[in-house]
């Protein structure tokens, strides 16, 4: 049986899934505060959250923890989902910044939400936290964490570390491990984005060959997946969660379906232009059954149709950033 929140905090609410489930709190009637580093008057304006009912901005100048606490003062919120993350974009490389924006990111929030009645601390982890895998194991829980990439090491410390932290403030810290992710609202250097705008343009893309088998969740999907583990009695605190589909798709395919539904399917795509990252696992597909008992949450828009939905909405915003109408 889930319990109903009234109020949340949500870092990283102007990204892409911060922003999907800032305007899925707004439909449930869930009081929201926004938490972002200031804007300028005229980003403010074009925030992703501008004119959301229910969802208030609150800008800091920083993320250092007093900093922090004078942005929040007088709020309080019975949960907080933690999206903000350095190194999803990739230019985002800095070591030291990984550190910063992962592992201090977390230990500062805790202390800035120190003795809010929170009823859960969601802390959103990563499926690169987990070691390589063989085709066709699905990552469970119980999968070793061995990173390859300096991202997924920060967000394995973030993880252990909010935990033990929130553990000795006594804040239920759970963290959610999300595979892929995609829809409308992704980033321009994404793979679905970054393809349209290309046949869009008449352009070569410049691919990998596309092997690589990955797990793939819709934005909506994501975002209802979060309200459900803050509503859920059932989850477990100080232990993580594996947020996917199950279902592998190839990176090719996804490639060659967005291609289909544009119209360009003998379009060449550039698969094997572009080599293999040294970091990039070749099979990276989760098993979430823990998840989904202790929510009742499941999927629920099919591969083709989120496809087709990301694709229409790729469209339209390179048709719109090129002054032209969709043809």
């Amino acid at each position: 049986m889930s319990t109903a929140i009234r109020t949340a905090l949500v870092t990283g609410a102007t990204g892409f899934i911060g922003a999907a489930l800032c305007r899925k709190l707004s439909r449930e009637g869930v009081r929201t505060v926004a938490v972002t580093r200031a804007l300028t008057r005229a980003s403010s304006a074009t925030t992703p959250l501008a004119g959301l009912p229910g969802v208030t901005l609150v800008e800091t100048p920083s993320f250092e923890v007093d900093p922090l606490r004078e942005a929040l003062r007088g709020v309080e919120a019975d949960v907080v989902f933690h999206l903000a993350a350095y190194g999803v974009h990739p230019d985002q490389r800095d070591s030291e910044l990984m550190i910063e924006g992962n592992v201090d990111l977390v230990a500062r929030l805790l202390l800035a939400t120190e003795g809010w009645p929170l009823r859960r601390f969601l802390h959103a982890g990563t499926c690169s936290e987990y070691a390589p895998a063989a085709e066709p194991d699905r990552l469970t829980e119980a999968h070793p964490l061995a990173p390859q990439s300096l991202y997924g090491a920060a967000k394995v410390a973030a993880s252990v570390y909010g935990a033990a932290f929130a553990r000795k403030l006594g804040v239920p810290f759970v963290t959610l491990r999300l595979f892929g992710v995609y829809g409308p609202g992704e980033g321009p250097h994404r793979l679905i984005p970054y393809l349209v705008q290309s046949l869009a343009r008449v352009e070569l893309p410049s691919l990998t060959g596309g092997a690589q088998a990955r797990d793939m969740t819709y934005i909506d999907d994501v975002a209802d997946a979060f309200l459900a583990a803050a509503r859920a009695p059932e989850l477990a605190p100080y232990e993580a969660y594996n947020l996917c589909s199950g279902v592998p798709v190839r990176i090719r395919d996804i490639a060659l379906t967005v291609a289909e539904l544009l119209g360009r399917k003998e379009a060449d795509l550039g698969l094997g232009r572009r080599p293999y990252r040294s970091d990039e696992p070749m099979w990276l597909v989760g098993d979430g059954d823990r998840f989904q008992r202790a929510t009742g949450w499941r999927p629920g828009v099919s591969l083709d149709e989120g496809l087709r939905r990301a694709t229409l909405s790729a469209l339209e915003a390179a048709s719109a950033g090129s002054g032209t109408g969709a043809t």
